[in-house]
């Protein structure tokens, strides 16, 4: 397959895969790679991993590398955009101040930009997905985590330290728990797969019966959804909680930014009737002034690609 605009390559890297994508500015997709990776791996295989997906997708669609005008790279955790760094990442826990780009291209001397993947997905979905038109863009994912990606006149908003967008960060409850985040009563505290697991498990070890007692460690949020709709108090009443503090944070969010549309992904967008649209709900009827009544709530439409689209939005518009 080929196109008749610059062509560009997009890498989505990740704690469990890394995913190449070969696509032009305009979101045409001609091909991809994809291979594991694990979160043990130290910032030098992660770039050889990087690497080898990347000429293996060039591969698969046909094309040579000097073909390809520049390179987007995708990562979860905090992002040095400006610096070419991958700071910290939660899910690759051996990563500090890594120089992904500078790394990159000792490997293949190529422009090459970086930014984070929730960023990055907010993007894609503002070029060429959910909000293709709009100009102001919030981006939302929830699942084990809580992530986010802001774009403002077209382009992501990055702020002053580059790590702009960590919206599971912020505080829904100033006296809840600090869960996996450094925030005391973060939204990703709270309403993330891993907070509601770990909020039933707390409540029965405190003594609440629920069906959902024999799982343990075990339990996940689908077992919780699933014991929701069979009718069980407990499930119930953590969903109840879960869906009043994520209808704050975001309350919060639209009355702050005022976007054009929210586009909501992750897991646990999969259940939007009995999650996401309650807690929209309660957005629109709290937002200042009616601000949120109006606002666009939709799911996103390009799946798991969203990140490697995104980068090679980026880098087209840099180089």
């Amino acid at each position: 397959m080929k196109s008749p605009n610059p062509l560009y390559l997009g890498l989505d890297v990740g704690g469990t895969k890394t995913l190449a994508v070969v696509g032009d500015a305009t979101g045409r997709v001609l091909g991809r790679a994809i291979n594991p990776s694990q979160a043990s791996q130290t910032g030098e295989v992660i770039v050889e991993v990087m690497v080898q997906t990347a000429r293996e997708a060039l591969r698969n669609t046909g094309t040579s590398t000097s073909s390809i005008q520049g390179v987007g790279i995708a990562c979860a955790g905090a992002v040095d955009s400006n610096r070419g760094v991958l700071v910290s990442c939660p899910q690759m826990p051996l990563i500090s101040d890594a120089p992904f780009v500078s790394m990159f291209r000792e490997h293949w001397d190529i422009p090459t930009v970086i930014s984070n993947d929730a960023n990055l997905a907010g993007l894609a979905e503002q070029r060429f997905g959910a909000g293709k038109g709009v100009q102001n863009l919030l981006f939302i994912t929830i699942s084990t985590g809580i992530g986010g990606g802001i774009v403002i006149n077209g382009e992501i908003y990055a702020g002053a330290s580059g790590f702009a967008g960590e919206i599971g960060h912020i505080t829904v409850d100033t006296h809840g728990p600090y869960g996996r985040s450094r925030t005391p009563g973060a939204w990703e505290s709270h309403c993330s797969g891993i907070a509601l697991a770990r909020i039933t498990n707390e409540r029965i070890s405190a003594g609440e019966h629920s069906s959902l007692e024999k799982q343990g460690q075990g339990l996940n949020a689908i077992a919780i959804f699933d014991a929701l709709r069979a009718g069980d108090p407990l499930a119930i009443s953590v969903v109840k909680d879960a869906v009043e503090h994520m209808g704050t944070a975001l309350t919060g969010i639209v009355n702050i930014l005022d976007p054009e549309i929210i586009v909501i992904g992750g897991g646990l967008s999969n259940e939007w009737e009995a999650y996401i649209a309650p807690s929209v709900a309660r957005m629109r009827l709290l937002t200042f002034a009616g601000m949120g009544k109006h606002t666009r709530v939709v799911p996103p439409m390009l799946g798991v690609e969203a990140g490697a689209l995104g980068a090679i939005a980026l880098a087209a518009s840099t180089s």
